[in-house]
This record gives structure tokens, C-alpha cells and sequence, in this order.
């Protein structure tokens, strides 16, 4: 089946689109009222503007000035102030770590699929002018390439998991409706796999590291069957690329298993909850308007709430949210690209054609105004 078959970009994860010019887009508006962490938020927000409000409007309209109930509880700024300060500071500081954490996983998942689709090009590369016969090099690219996909939905799927992927291990588990969603990621034909392997690999606890054993077994015995035309040191190269995706899995680990640290958000959300307490009081001294009494005392707390809900959000970027990495568009990519490479293989190496054979050792900048560029060889193409 050719590549294209499995890939299609309209699948990828809707997330929030911009551009350098517009991000206050209709569709980026609608998108952020389908986030819970806003109604968290506004759920936190108005019953504070509420009661900012709601004391400005009884104070003024049945207090005497000078018998107001409030009087005297707070009397300077400075002490709000600084409560304002230590909270914006805790709360800059949690949406900076949650910030780091999201770009990490981001680095580490494209590494990834990157890792795997250099291993498996090498590996079928290897295969060219190889002493085995034509139908063992297929059998082996037929195997390599579904592990290799299999591997990354796996990688994606632990991921999810986090600290609770243990859980995921027995038969029993993977009838649980809890399961990871990377374990519905399109996957290259895994029903051509034997079923004695898929029933061990349903059964162990740990999926990634017994696949990654199974193509480094896969390889080594293609070695002894001389399914590559190169020597043993180059093809450790196609060994290290897949090594060093599995390592970087590993550190991908860290961000899912490793929270926040619990006394900074202990603080935090004291902090917060003080904060929410004393703002309808300080809030409704600034004005002698209770609507805007309740409009400066909503606006605090849902900014400050809102943004350590996208803080944690970010925390996570592998749980299939708006905000997250689209990993099952990576999953697809990656399928997408090693099938190209197989269908690669099944025709000749480039060359130049003979009327075009150019003398190389002349002046680059006239190598360079002699030829075509891509685009004008795309269009000749396609007319």
C-alpha cells in the first residue's frame, strides 16, 4: 500500500492556531471556552466579584461613611501589596517551570521519531547490495518497519501513562477503559506480527524496553544472515540512532513522573487562597461603584487562577489536550516516513542523467546560475 495511505494531515490535533499578526481569532476564542481550566477559573473568579461588589453595594447604600464595618481593617495598601507580589512572583515562577517542562517534552518526542526514522533508513539502506536473497531482505523490512512503529506508539503511550503506566502491565489492564489514547495510534499492519509475541507484549510490564530488545535481536540476526552489505562498524550506526531514541524516552520520563515541587505549590495556593480573601475587601475601597468593585475583584483572581491552571496543563504535555504535543499527528508522520523509505528501496540509486555530466571543478557561482530550481522542475512536472 503506498505511503500516502496512512497519512493525512487533516488528522492532526485541533490546537490553537496564530498567526504573527492575529492570535484574537474567532476559532482561538472558541477553542479557549472549550478548555475546563477557564470555567475553573471563572468558577473561582465570580464568587469573589461577588462579594467585592456585593460589599461595596452594602457599605455605601446602608453604612454611614463613618461607621463602615471595614473601616480600619486594612489600613494600607502596602500589606496587599505585597501579598499581591509574593503570588504574581510564585505564580510567574510555576508557569515558567510548567513553560521549560512543555518545550522539553516537545524536543524530546520530535527527537524521538527522528531517532527511529534514521535507524530504520539506515537499516534498509544497509540492505542494498546485500548476499541475502531478495525475498529475506523484504521479510526483514516488512518486520523492521512494523516494530519500529509499533516502538513509537508505545514510547507515546508510557508517556501518557506517566507514573501510573505500572498499571497498565497485566492482561487484565488492557481491557481497562483507562487506557493510554496513544494505544489507539495507527500502527503499520502490527497484525502481521506473530501472535506468541503480541500475547508476551500485552503481558509485560515494560512494552517499550521488551520491543526495543526485540529490534536489536531483529538486527543482530539479520547481521547473521547477511542481510546488510556493510561492515559491522557502520551498522552499529543504525544501533546507536535507535539507543539513543530509547535514552531520550528515558528522559522524557521526568517530565511525567517528577511533579512540581510540592512545598513552592503548597505555598502557592496558600498564597492564592489568602490572596482571594483580601482582594474584595481592598477592592471595593477603590471605588464607590460596586459593579466596578466586582469587576476589578473578578479580573484578579481569574487571571492569577487561569494562568496556574495553563501552568498545569503544561506540566503534562503528553495527555492529548489542546495544549499539548499532537502525538498521534508524530505517529502518523513517522508511519507516513517509513513507509516512503521501504518504497524507496524497491527502485534504483540516483544518478545523473549522461548529456547533464558537468565538470564539478568549475567555479561554484557558475555550477550554481546553470541548473533549475525545485520549483521550476515541480512545475515542468505537472503541466
Amino acid at each position: 500500500m503506498p505511503a500516502s495511505a496512512y497519512y493525512s494531515g487533516k488528522h492532526a490535533q485541533r490546537s490553537l492556531k496564530y498567526t504573527s499578526y492575529v492570535c484574537v481569532t474567532p476559532s482561538n476564542i472558541l477553542g479557549l471556552l472549550k478548555q475546563p481550566k477557564f470555567y475553573v477559573a471563572l468558577a473561582i473568579a465570580i464568587p469573589c466579584g461577588i462579594i467585592g461588589g456585593g460589599l461595596k453595594y452594602v457599605i455605601k447604600n446602608y453604612y454611614d461613611p463613618a461607621k463602615d464595618p471595614l473601616r480600619g481593617l486594612i489600613n494600607t495598601n502596602e500589606v496587599y501589596n505585597t501579598l499581591s507580589f509574593l503570588v504574581v512572583f510564585l505564580a510567574a515562577f510555576r508557569l515558567a517551570a510548567a513553560y521549560t517542562k512543555f518545550w522539553s517534552g516537545a524536543d524530546f518526542v520530535y527527537s524521538i521519531i527522528g531517532d527511529l526514522f534514521d535507524s530504520a533508513s539506515d537499516l534498509i539502506s544497509y540492505n542494498r547490495g546485500a548476499a541475502a536473497s531478495a525475498e529475506e531482505i523484504d521479510d526483514f523490512q516488512q518486520l523492521i518497519i512494523r516494530l519500529f512503529s509499533l516502538l513509537n506508539s508505545l514510547i507515546f503511550a508510557e508517556l501518557e501513562a506517566g507514573s501510573d503506566r505500572m498499571q497498565n502491565g497485566s492482561e487484565h489492564d488492557m481491557n481497562d477503559a483507562a487506557l493510554p489514547k496513544s494505544y489507539d495510534f495507527d500502527l503499520i499492519d502490527v497484525n502481521g506480527i506473530s501472535d506468541e509475541y503480541m500475547d508476551k507484549l500485552i503481558n509485560c510490564p515494560n512494552k517499550v524496553e521488551l520491543v526495543f530488545t526485540w529490534v536489536q535481536m531483529v538486527i543482530v540476526d539479520g547481521w547473521h544472515k547477511k542481510l546488510f552489505s556493510v561492515p559491522p562498524p557502520v551498522l552499529s550506526r543504525a544501533m546507536s540512532d535507535l539507543g539513543t531514541a530509547v535514552v531520550h524516552f528515558h528522559e522524557a520520563q521526568k517530565i511525567t513522573e517528577v511533579p512540581f515541587p510540592f512545598p513552592y505549590m503548597m505555598a502557592l495556593q496558600l498564597l492564592l487562597t489568602t490572596h482571594w480573601w483580601i482582594t474584595p475587601i481592598v477592592m471595593q475601597r477603590f471605588t464607590e461603584l460596586w459593579y466596578w468593585a466586582f469587576l476589578f475583584s473578578f479580573g484578579t483572581q481569574f487571571s492569577l487562577w487561569f494562568l496556574l491552571g495553563l501552568a498545569m496543563e503544561l506540566d503534562q504535555p503528553f495527555q492529548h489536550t489542546r495544549n499539548s504535543v499532537d502525538m498521534r499527528y508524530l505517529q502518523r508522520l513517522l508511519n507516513h516516513r517509513l513507509l516512503t523509505i521501504t518504497d524507496t528501496f524497491k527502485f534504483p540509486s540516483p544518478h545523473l542523467k549522461k548529456p547533464f555530466k558537468q565538470n564539478l571543478e568549475r567555479n561554484v557561482d557558475d555550477m550554481a546560475g546553470s541548473g533549475k530550481a525545485l520549483l521550476d522542475i515541480v512545475s515542468t512536472k505537472s503541466m
